[in-house]
């Protein structure tokens, strides 16, 4: 799963098998470390109603509604964003191959690009 944060815009991009998993446990996470310590950050389904996020000083919780992560999971949906985006803009979608193949980076596991040959 890749993050990718820009100012208060947090976008996650998950390949197959994150996507895979994420259907099947409802969850799926990873971190990075700096030295002793770690950012977290992780996909939850939710039983709440809207997109949200949270942030507890080490991990970064982006909760989707579970009839909204069984439609991006079980069909062609790209992704999806929450609807209030006053605080924080939320983005979640399916990693795709890029259209100029980048060396040295594995794309084995993305999503075929829709504009590809």
């Amino acid at each position: 799963m890749k993050i990718r944060i820009n100012g208060n815009f947090v976008r996650l991009r998950l390949s197959q098998s994150e996507v895979d998993q994420f259907a099947s446990k409802g969850q799926i996470g990873d971190a990075i470390q700096f030295g002793t310590r770690s950012l977290t950050y992780q996909l939850v389904t939710s039983q709440q109603e809207e997109v949200s996020v949270d942030f507890d000083g080490t991990k970064i919780s982006v909760q989707v509604p579970k009839n909204m992560s069984e439609q991006w999971t079980e069909t062609d949906l790209v992704g999806f964003e929450n609807a209030d985006q006053t605080h924080v803009r939320i983005l979640v979608e399916k990693d795709f191959q890029c259209l100029h193949k980048r060396p040295g980076e594995d794309e084995s596991d993305n999503f075929p690009h829709p504009a590809a040959d």
